[in-house]
């Protein structure tokens, strides 16, 4: 046995590159997952859903010159005032049952590439903390695959969302507002007569590239902080940090006169001295080395806010020119461009290059703030509540 293999036998999962009550896809009962999964990432849509529609009109917004948009509340009073509690959802309809099958295709090629990705993460012999590449690797291909699902909707409840919102007309002077649509139907149809199917994948190509580094960077991240502070959470928790007698042994063992690094038996000993000392600082507290629900939740809580955080940051200059291009392209957003009433033709390049031109670089980072908080909210709570889903929806006899 090496002594990586040691090193493995005597951290557990962690070294291993998993977490502690990780549940694998071939570990769940996929009907009890779906049906209940549903009804639950319905429930947590309605609560956050306000947040999307603040972060989109503050996007599209262009009622001032400059790279301040509107405030946060100053737009929920727009929209109160004029359309009630209802206007926060506007489009809510069409996300919900639009990502039903999305859902499903997401989450079943994200679990399916992690696990095959982690093979191969074992198979080289990564260290446990770069197997973040497999969570990052199987973030990209669910969001690349759900794109053909996932942009028709995001078009028809974009521009639901932000129906009266003000843009600048083409002639720079003033402002028009954009027009809404009854309903999701109403819009589907409404961008089929105008734009024909080509119009419902408006920025198709500004989406892969948006969404799908975004999902990489997003679950890369999420599985690399949580490796990191299930590292910093104590072993009688459940974690991998050892209290000061645990490491005084593992540490006494490594700077023996006998060990020699040459040795791979010697180093063998010192990993199993490692575990002994894990073992050894769970026993004395009495606490079981299974990690409880609490620290559980505690640990993924704080890494999708930390995982939200930083994708929320790195992926705002290339998600608020995509917006801009979905919501502004076509006849809703004729009159912002020329007014003629016909489709207008914009470009990932040209949407930039307007924005640029109207709020200068900073024009790239509008809505920032909000989209940071929003990605991390409903990154960790949509995570929080996935994984929840997946440990009640594993298999009896299935290995955590």
């Amino acid at each position: 046995m090496s002594s990586t293999d040691a090193d493995r036998v005597a951290s557990g999962p962690l070294a291993a590159g998993s977490v502690p009550k990780e549940v694998t896809w071939d570990g769940l009962d996929k009907r009890k997952f779906f049906v209940v999964g549903a009804g639950m990432f319905s429930c947590v849509t309605c609560m956050l859903y306000p947040l999307t529609v603040i972060k989109t009109r503050q996007m599209v917004d262009g009622s001032a010159v400059g790279s301040r948009p509107p405030p946060a509340m100053s737009i929920v009073k727009d929209i109160v005032k004029e359309r009630g509690i209802p206007g926060l959802y506007r489009g809510f309809g069409t996300i919900v049952v639009g990502t039903l099958p999305i859902r499903f295709v997401y989450l079943s090629t994200l679990e399916v590439v992690k696990a095959r990705a982690r093979v191969v993460c074992e198979a080289l012999d990564l260290p446990p903390m770069a197997h973040g590449i497999a969570d990052a690797a199987g973030g990209a291909t669910a969001s690349m695959c759900s794109q053909v699902l996932g942009v028709p909707v995001d078009i028809i409840s974009q521009r639901q969302m932000v129906q009266g919102v003000a843009v600048r007309a083409a002639s720079g002077e003033g402002t028009v507002r954009l027009r809404g649509y009854r309903n999701g139907v109403h819009a589907l149809r409404e961008i089929i007569a105008a734009e024909g199917v080509r119009g419902l994948y408006r920025g198709f190509g500004a989406s892969i590239a948006t969404l799908v580094p975004g999902s990489a960077i997003w679950w890369g991240f999420y599985g690399t902080y949580q490796r990191v502070f299930w590292q910093l959470v104590p072993a009688e928790l459940g974690g991998a940090r050892v209290r000061d007698e645990g490491l005084n042994l593992a540490t006494a063992s490594k700077k023996g006169p006998a060990l020699d690094k040459e040795d791979p038996s010697m180093e063998f000993k010192a990993a199993v001295a490692r575990g002994m000392a894990a073992s050894s600082a769970r026993s004395e507290t009495g606490v079981p080395a299974e990690p409880g629900e609490g620290t559980v939740i505690g640990v993924q809580v704080a890494s999708g806010v930390c995982a939200g955080a930083t994708s929320g940051f790195l992926t705002t200059p290339l998600d608020i020119v995509k917006t801009r291009l979905q919501v502004l392209s076509g006849p809703q957003g004729a009159a912002s461009a020329g007014g003629g009433g016909g489709a207008v033709r914009h470009t990932f390049w040209s949407t930039a290059a307007e924005l640029y031109r109207e709020h200068g670089a900073l024009g790239f980072f509008r809505g920032v703030r909000p989209r940071m908080t929003s990605v991390s909210i409903w990154g960790t709570t949509m995570v929080t509540t996935y994984e929840f889903l997946k440990r009640t929806s594993k298999i009896d006899d299935a290995e955590p």
